[in-house]
């Protein structure tokens, strides 16, 4: 996240040029599709949340592991990488798991 968070402002910027946005891949995000085959899995393991299903955990994910938010915390914020770390991985297992130890 470290070495990619930086370059996505400049990427969603150079989008905008026809050219460039027409070497996108069409379709879904494929941030999203790596998210939502990760949730897949995590949804089918035994301390899953059972209130919790694959497209909300692939939400869950695809949020809360954007570039965009890293940069608000780590950029914006002043957090280190490490703190953001600990943060993302404690709210992704509040929300996904049911054994919080």
């Amino acid at each position: 996240m470290n070495r990619v968070a930086p370059i996505m402002p400049l990427i969603a910027a150079a989008a905008t040029d026809p050219e460039i946005a027409a070497q996108w891949p069409p379709g879904p995000d494929p941030r999203h599709t790596v998210q939502h085959a990760a949730a897949k899995a995590l949804t089918s393991k035994p301390d899953a949340r059972p209130d919790v299903d694959t497209d909300r955990a692939a939400d869950l994910l695809y949020g809360l592991l954007s570039p965009e938010l890293y940069l608000v915390f780590v950029r914006d914020r002043g957090w280190s990488p490490d703190a953001w770390e600990a943060w993302a991985r404690a709210t992704l297992i509040d929300h996904l798991c049911t054994d919080h130890a």
